[in-house]
């Protein structure tokens, strides 16, 4: 078996086991509306534990799949409609979030590689994303939603905990009140006709107000009426609710940043310096453009799997967002221009990924330079400057990632107009300031002249046998943009 499959294979035996236990033990058929007095005199038995023993047993029917509205109603019964719902209210929401984090710990992972080309369910799945507690708002109020299968189908979304736990909680109340003081009048209301009549009609009426939240909502907003839809498919969908990865939807929009590079990337020098140089006139105009941009917005990056695709898919975006801050103001001299006194371009939200908006310095700082520590990612991300590393002519892959880096870093080292100049005496060198911004993310390779020394060609190497950081100057950084149209 497949080591990916080995957790959600365990939790769904765990899963099947107690529902199999529970109806061989016959709690199936014992958890019925006409057992109620029966089970309340069980429930009393335990005395001042009764709150505790039932809270219990609850949490275990809702993980386990055993029919909810008979111990709901129980609860109204036993302890009588305020106690029953605060008690069944407890219940149902340590019940709900435990099997959500059964669904989210144990099959999830698993699940979002079946589905990674399904768009019908990655639109669904965007969507509870997205929108988050208005959609567990929707299922919970709306009582067409089977409750136990609602618990497990959440957990496989990208909804997170709390956001579900806390909406799940209070939008659960209406419907627990309305069955548990429909509970209080078989239980409290007995012998008491006009008690018995008040509990029925609170609950008469709050049952006739859920039925109409659906077409109230409707009317009130078309976002809501198109979520309810949304959520409605959800639910005879069940547990088919998981995230599309990153892969097909990505990888169309790789192959259209794939042809932009191979097209208007090419070798050229401006002011004496050596560099790939982007016709980004061109790339506005090509269709391929806003085909790379689209599929970045609706990628899935949380859903790769290793650092190398995260690393690479990241490199990727934050070169598409250099070109995007660059076209969003050209014709331009610099893509620092694009910036104001108050905030520079690098701060500025640029580009959507995975629905979210990033800057530049979210990218490079907030997710590759944070999450990865990996220094010759800054020989591959490119700022869209004279002075910067070279924009490949190709996107980033996974599967030749760490090789990819190793050409950046030592295509830049030997570059002498940008990245590094050897002095004549083996100890000396002026290299790119890109250095001595980022001279701690070098540490952990011994510092930048070390770095330096294992990165560089042999031939260039073997120039630098006596280099340390003290022999290190810096060359002057030119902001001037790469573009196609400087070159003579």
């Amino acid at each position: 078996m497949r080591r990916g499959w080995v957790r959600p294979v365990i939790v769904l035996l765990l899963v099947a086991a107690g529902i199999l236990a529970a109806r061989a033990l016959g709690l199936g058929g014992l958890i019925r509306l006409e057992n109620v007095a029966r089970l309340k005199q069980g429930i009393e038995s335990y005395g001042a534990l009764a709150p505790a023993v039932y809270i219990a047993g609850y949490i275990l029917a809702v993980v386990f799949f055993v029919p909810g509205l008979p111990i709901t109603v129980l609860g109204g019964v036993a302890f009588g409609p305020l106690w029953g719902t605060f008690y069944v209210w407890i219940a149902a929401t340590i019940g709900a979030g435990l099997a959500f984090l059964v669904a989210r710990y144990g099959v999830r992972s698993t699940v979002e590689r079946w589905v990674q080309a399904s768009p019908r369910i990655a639109k669904m799945d965007w969507q509870v994303a997205k929108h988050g507690w208005r959609i567990v708002m929707l299922t919970r109020l709306v009582p067409i939603f089977p409750f136990n299968l609602q618990n497990y189908a959440y957990g496989i979304t990208r909804i997170g905990f709390w956001p579900y736990a806390i909406t799940s909680s209070i939008c659960m109340l209406p419907g627990t009140a309305v069955f548990t003081f429909a509970g209080g009048a078989l239980g409290d209301g007995r012998g008491d006709v006009t008690r018995t009549l008040a509990y029925l009609a609170i609950a008469g009426v709050l049952l006739v107000l859920i039925s109409l939240i659906p077409s109230w909502l409707q009317r009130r907003s078309k976002l809501a009426g198109d979520l309810l839809k949304a959520a409605i498919i959800a639910a005879l969908v069940g547990v088919a609710l998981p995230a599309y990865a990153a892969g097909p939807a990505y990888a169309a929009g790789n192959d259209a940043y794939a042809r932009l590079l191979k097209a208007h990337v090419r070798p050229g020098t401006v002011s004496g310096i050596r560099l790939a140089l982007v016709d980004y006139r061109a790339v506005k105009a090509d269709p391929a453009y806003a085909q790379a941009l689209n599929a970045l917005a609706e990628s899935r990056p949380d859903a790769l799997t290793s650092d190398a695709e995260r690393i690479a898919f990241w490199v990727n975006a934050y070169n598409l967002a250099a070109i995007k801050a660059v076209l969003d103001q050209y014709p331009t001299r610099s893509i620092k221009d694009g910036g104001s006194l108050l905030s520079s371009i690098w701060k500025k939200k640029v580009a959507t990924v995975a629905r979210t908006v990033y800057s530049l310095d979210d990218i490079e700082h907030g997710i590759l330079r944070k999450a990865f520590r990996e220094p010759r990612v800054h020989f591959a991300i490119v700022c869209a400057s004279l002075s910067c590393p070279d924009l490949p002519a190709e996107p980033f892959d996974a599967a030749r990632f760490d090789a990819q880096l190793d050409q950046q870093a030592a295509a830049f080292l030997s570059n002498a107009t940008k990245g590094l100049k050897p002095g004549a005496d083996g100890k000396t060198a002026r290299v790119s300031s890109i250095f001595k911004w980022f001279a701690g993310d070098f540490a952990a390779s011994g510092g930048v002249a070390a770095f330096i020394r294992a990165r560089s060609s042999p031939e260039v190497a073997a120039r630098l046998g006596a280099l340390t950081d003290a022999g290190l100057s810096y060359l002057d950084y030119d902001w001037s943009l790469n573009d196609n149209a400087r070159s003579p």
